[in-house]
């Protein structure tokens, strides 16, 4: 029997992911809170609307600030030999401009395709502008948890998912705005902890307000290549809301979009698991061992079943709690959830397998895989939608997905070569890990 040579590292993984946990089971809690409120307060018409406008903000957020909040958060792990403060200040700058160009493309191509989405022109700037101030949040909450100061970072979460809940029920109650109310709290929300992020970079000096040529081009170096995989990632969500759009209205997809909201709260799980994850992940790879190697192998092939077997209950308790939740315009959803919930399973092993690319900054061979799925879903989606209705786009949502699991990981394999064909020894050095904590 080989022996496994030991090996220390720090402690605090489970602890971190209990905090965020918790952070994003109480800021998912939020938009669960309004799903009953405004599956009630809006006909589906205008929740499609809703819909739209933030399926509009995914598709921003490919080039709303350049990813300079991953670019960062790595950064941050070999910020002894560079201007650390710098960097930041040059990350706002990246994102600052590419927000704005991102606002005046979607102006443009606004005006003359706004009736494809059923979204009103102004609000085509506002998603860019969404998306931006979204990834400068993300500037803080991400440095924190590479800095492994999770409870910050959970608390800025909270309080900012809230403040949310708290200006759409203003605006969507209070003043009748409807679904312009829902889309304008949220925005206002956004900005809002925008501008607190940039104070608590600034107030812990994470942040030096100038920047550098070298610095900047690093940031582009790091968030171009991601430009494809991003909109690709955007194309691969939100292809099939777009069939459904299309070739089944407003009111179909205010239905079909309450269902994916019920199939967010895996993606809430992946992403809280992701955060503390992530840090732990680089870490290991940052001591170049074979351990390390082994345990984030034992880790990936542990989440599998346990994505898939919380996917299946989360979805038993829908069913029982489903038509106290969502007014009775929307039970259709809940027989749709199922496939945005194991959608979710595969999308948060799929984020622990992304991060070897981030790691790396090779992450225009993440695009690869991204883009190649996207295509697929563009063609697949508009096709089931027609022939199977709601349940045939959503389980092209579902099958999109697990491509992009398996070209991913495939890819990953020549980008960070990992003992992926050893899983009995990497979980038996997960374990020994897990019992010297």
């Amino acid at each position: 029997m080989s022996q496994v040579p030991r090996e220390s590292h720090g402690p605090g993984l489970l602890h971190a992911s209990a905090i965020y946990g918790l952070a994003n089971a109480l800021s998912a809690g939020v938009p669960f809170l309004l799903l009953p409120i405004l599956t009630r307060a809006l006909p589906p018409r205008d929740y499609g609307v809703v819909v739209s406008f933030f399926l509009l903000v995914s598709i921003s957020n490919s080039l709303a600030g350049l990813n300079a909040h991953s670019s960062v958060s790595v950064k941050w792990f070999d910020r002894e030999r560079l201007d650390f403060p710098r960097y930041v200040g040059s990350a706002l700058v990246v994102a600052g401009g590419s927000t704005v160009v991102c606002a005046v493309l979607l102006l443009l191509v606004g005006l003359f395709w706004h009736s494809r989405l059923g979204l009103d022109p102004r609000f085509w700037p506002l998603a860019a502008i969404y998306a931006g101030a979204t990834m400068v949040m993300g500037l803080r909450t991400t440095l924190w948890q590479s800095q492994r100061r999770a409870l910050p970072s959970a608390v800025f979460q909270v309080t900012t998912a809230l403040l949310n809940m708290g200006l759409s029920l203003f605006a969507v109650l209070i003043l009748k705005m409807g679904a312009d109310g829902r889309i304008l709290g949220a925005l206002g929300s956004c900005l809002l902890a925008a501008g607190a992020a940039i104070w608590f970079l600034s107030a812990s000096a994470d942040v030096r307000w100038s920047w550098s040529r070298d610095d900047l081009l690093k940031l582009l170096r790091f968030g171009v290549p991601l430009i494809p995989h991003a909109l690709a990632g955007a194309v691969l969500a939100g292809a099939d809301r777009f069939a459904v759009s299309a070739q089944l209205g407003q009111e179909a997809l205010g239905v079909y979009g309450t269902a994916a909201q019920i199939g967010m709260a895996m993606n809430v799980l992946g992403d809280g698991l992701v955060k503390a994850f992530s840090p732990w992940m680089y870490a290991q790879l940052s001591s170049r061992s074979a351990m390390g190697h082994l345990r984030i192998v034992g880790a990936t092939y542990v989440l599998i079943p346990l994505w898939l077997l919380t996917a299946l209950v989360l979805w038993a308790v829908f069913v029982v709690a489903g038509p106290m939740i969502l007014g009775e315009r929307y039970h259709a959803a809940i027989g749709l959830s199922i496939w945005f919930l194991l959608g979710g399973a595969l999308s948060a092993t799929y984020l622990n397998v992304a991060g070897l690319f981030f790691f790396t900054s090779r992450t225009e061979w993440l695009s690869v895989a991204t883009v190649s799925s996207a295509v697929i879903a563009a063609v697949l989606a508009p096709i089931m939608a027609a022939r199977y209705g709601l349940q045939g786009a959503a389980a092209a949502y579902l099958c999109a997905q697990a491509i992009q699991l398996v070209l991913s990981w495939i890819l990953s394999t020549k980008v960070r070569p990992m003992p992926w064909r050893r899983p009995a020894l990497a979980l038996q050095v997960l374990g020994r890990s897990g019992r010297r904590q």
